[in-house]
């Protein structure tokens, strides 16, 4: 008989979105008639950008010609695309097209890169964390496991720890949290990284929301990255893609790990990796994100990113002058709430829910630094908000 995967026995960390549904169904059956207003996921919430559209459609009708035909694409991408996001995000930087990695997602992305390691690795991964880092490590076998603590008193920006580390997750822009690493915290991890040899992991998927001049937009700003971080973008909510599934990695031909006894290119390991188990992104699908840097795509997507900026902005200071204390907001989609009156995660989305039919996501599902704490997500329209801030000041 075939054998399970004996480490799914270790993932001991609730899974939060099957109670959500659950409680959804309860208030539902006893209040049918109800409007939920879900500040919970985060998804987008406005349709795609016209341009993109318009440029997915026009690939479509390009392979519906003998001429425009598409079979297999590239499992690195086309160049067409890599070339014009090194062109815009990365040429100041020294990065080449072919340092980078096109996806189906920043998710995917992030915990496949586990797969090239070996389990005598030490895996860093700050808690509260987004949930898929910490249970891939697990699933993945990996036991040496080092957890960084984001706490109030330091922003939610972890520090680097005085322990040897050899692979570390970061977030920044961070979800849950919605706080950004300034210059000065990610320069203390690259120095972290190049004093231990070790590589960073900096999942970067909403870095088109940063407006802090003190935040980077990628950790290649930062001297000697290049020898020690990956870095992972999503066209997922800066663009709308969520149901499009496209991402991209920046691997420097520079970043080394050791192989034996010598120290090596990772590039070359990963590209292997993507040739034997990814076959791509569609070509119509590459197109549109491509569209995303035209200067109609440009505009239409700025304007989408800014309403969803508004709205965190306006929940930030709607929940504040309610008594709560409330972090993020400002650099990413995402506004962090300290539960009032001692009330757990739990206790307080359940308050939210019975009482304004809201739903926000309980802290401790992203770890145990979490609780005690609930996310909101702006990913929203200003007549939700509106309606979300009158309820909330009525409970």
């Amino acid at each position: 008989m075939a054998k399970l995967n004996p480490h799914f026995k270790r993932l001991k960390r609730e899974y939060i979105f099957p109670i959500i549904e659950q409680k959804l169904d309860d208030l539902k059956k006893e209040f049918p008639d109800v409007q939920i207003l879900n500040f919970g996921i985060g998804d987008i919430a406005l349709p795609l950008a016209p341009k993109i559209a318009e440029a997915i459609s026009e690939g479509v009708m390009e392979m519906t010609t003998e001429s425009g035909m598409k079979g297999y694409g590239p499992s690195s991408g086309y160049a067409f695309l890599r070339e014009i996001i090194a062109s815009h995000e990365f040429s100041h930087l020294g990065i080449s097209p072919d340092e980078i990695f096109i996806s189906d997602g920043a998710n995917s992305d992030t915990v496949n890169m586990l797969e090239l390691f070996g389990m005598s690795n030490i895996i860093g991964i700050t808690n509260p964390t987004y949930p898929a880092y910490l249970d891939v490590t697990i699933l993945q076998g990996h036991k040496k496991i080092l957890h960084f603590p984001c706490l109030a008193e330091n922003h939610f920006a972890p520090i680097p720890p005085q322990e040897h580390c050899d692979i570390i997750y970061l977030c920044s822009p961070n979800n849950p949290t919605g706080v950004a690493m300034t210059r000065f915290q990610l320069t203390a991890w690259v120095d972290y990284a190049l004093k231990h040899k070790a590589l960073l992991l900096l999942d970067n998927a909403y870095e088109a929301f940063i407006s802090s001049s003190d935040v980077p937009r990628s950790i290649f700003e930062i001297p000697g990255a290049k020898e020690c971080a990956i870095e992972f973008r999503s066209f997922s909510k800066s663009a709308g893609f969520t149901g499009l599934r496209c991402a991209y990695t920046i691997l420097p031909k520079t970043v080394k790990a050791k192989f034996g006894n010598k120290q090596v290119p990772l590039y070359p390991f990963w590209e292997r990796r993507q040739a034997t188990k990814f076959n791509g992104i569609a070509y119509p699908i590459q197109k549109g994100a491509a569209a995303v840097y035209s200067k109609e795509g440009k505009e239409q997507t700025r304007a989408q990113i800014n309403l969803y900026l508004e709205q965190a902005q306006r929940l930030r200071e709607g929940l504040s002058q309610l008594g709560l204390m409330c972090y993020g907001g400002i650099d990413a989609p995402y506004v962090w709430v300290k539960t009032p009156e001692n009330l757990t995660s739990w206790e307080f989305f359940d308050a939210l829910l019975k009482r304004c039919h809201l739903i926000c996501i309980p802290g401790s599902g992203f770890g145990s630094q979490g609780e005690g704490y609930v996310r909101f997500s702006a990913f929203t329209t200003p007549d939700k908000t509106t309606l979300a801030l009158e309820r909330l000041k009525k409970s």
